[in-house]
């Protein structure tokens, strides 16, 4: 498992945990629908040479992201220019990352990410240097334990297949 997933599970298990609720579950997905089978604008082809640069990491998978995630993603390739050649690194790594990780394992990070950030800052800060504190081996039992909700969460169902509308007749 990747390092930043974990922090993200972890932390995201540590403070839904401190706070008398359990780790947050997706709901299951909806049905197909025709915005999930278009294709997001911008496509990659679409992308200046700069934003294809700074979000390299991302190329194999950009057609499949939504919307609102391109847009995020574009907001950080504008900023990747004044970043020192250190920080652009460690963002390409960490673009790396969120690519190899699963659309569950995303979704879940980007809850546990969103559960943190609705806390205060001093909250959010104070909790993360507890969670910093706690043992390896408290930190891997957190992640198990939100690995193993993540697990148990049931399948979604199959999307039903799109209804063909009947031919006019003439």
């Amino acid at each position: 498992m990747h390092v930043k997933f974990v922090l993200f599970i972890g932390l995201g298990a540590f403070i839904a945990g401190s706070m008398g609720a359990a780790v947050a579950q997706t709901p299951p997905a909806a049905a197909t629908s025709a915005k999930a089978t278009r294709v997001a604008r911008p496509t990659w082809s679409e992308l200046t040479s700069a934003q294809r640069e700074a979000l390299a990491p991302l190329a194999g998978m950009w057609e499949t992201l939504e919307a609102d995630r391109k847009k995020k993603w574009l907001e950080m390739a504008a900023r990747f220019p004044g970043l020192t050649p250190d920080a652009q690194k460690r963002m390409h790594e960490r673009m790396g990352e969120y690519a190899r990780l699963t659309p569950e394992q995303r979704k879940t990070a980007r809850e546990n990410f969103r559960q943190a950030y609705e806390l205060p800052a001093d909250q959010r800060q104070e909790k993360l240097q507890r969670y910093q504190q706690l043992p390896d081996e408290k930190k891997r039992a957190l992640t198990e334990q939100a690995a193993k909700k993540q697990a148990e969460q049931p399948p979604a169902p199959p999307a039903p297949a799109a209804a063909t509308p009947p031919a006019p007749t003439k």
